[in-house]
């Protein structure tokens, strides 16, 4: 991993130290606030040095679980919020190809089967966490149903990366390293099937024109 990507992180790291903890309890909120509404921002490595600096004793392990939570469930929600009023309007207004009422009960009956999996496993699936939030209010899912199973992702995933490193000082590159990686492979893998659905939904539309 390039040294400006090192430089960056231990220049937040000094920026929690000389400022306080509370600037940074409010930093790591809106690091996670910000990381739904716009994917490439690295929530997870903000995250990943709050629990450092919690296993330093900069700062509180339960407020930086707590602020990380909390950043990530309110931008998930406000994602949840826009399918749920702009995304369905989107689908019963228009009589496209793509945007009509067959293919949002498509999407109703997709999340109705296999919402509680996809919201549980949203925050280990990088690059399409925020289109899940997204889906789930195109989808209409209840409201309490989003914020059960999107927390338990939550807490799962951020409890992984704040333990890890709260426990793991010494080798703390070596640990965000690792984060760093399996967001690519995940991403990666996602780009592939996503890629391999468009192949097969072309070749199909392609079959039946001959």
């Amino acid at each position: 991993m390039n040294e400006l990507f090192w430089l960056k992180v231990e220049s937040v790291i000094n920026l929690a130290l000389v400022h306080g903890a509370i600037w940074f309890y409010i930093f790591i909120f809106i690091s996670n606030v910000i990381e739904n509404l716009f994917p490439p921002y690295p929530g997870d490595t903000v995250t990943f040095v709050g629990g450092y600096l919690s296993g330093t004793g900069h700062l509180t392990f339960p407020l930086v679980f707590l602020t990380s939570g909390l950043g990530c469930l309110s931008g998930a929600m406000i994602l949840y919020l826009i399918g749920r009023s702009k995304g369905r309007e989107l689908f019963l207004r228009n009589k496209g190809k793509i945007f009509d009422v067959a293919h949002l009960e498509k999407v109703e009956r997709w999340f109705k089967k296999y919402g509680e999996k996809v919201l549980i496993l949203s925050r280990f699936l990088t690059g399409v966490r925020s289109v899940v939030a997204l889906g789930a209010g195109v989808g209409n899912v209840k409201p309490k149903k989003m914020i059960i199973y999107t927390s338990i992702s939550i807490i799962l995933w951020n409890g992984i990366i704040l333990f890890s490193a709260f426990k793991v000082q010494q080798n703390w590159r070596r640990i965000l390293e690792i984060l760093q990686v399996y967001n690519k492979i995940v991403l990666a893998v996602l780009v592939l099937v996503v890629l391999v659905w468009l192949a097969r939904v072309l070749r199909g539309k392609l079959a039946r024109k001959a």
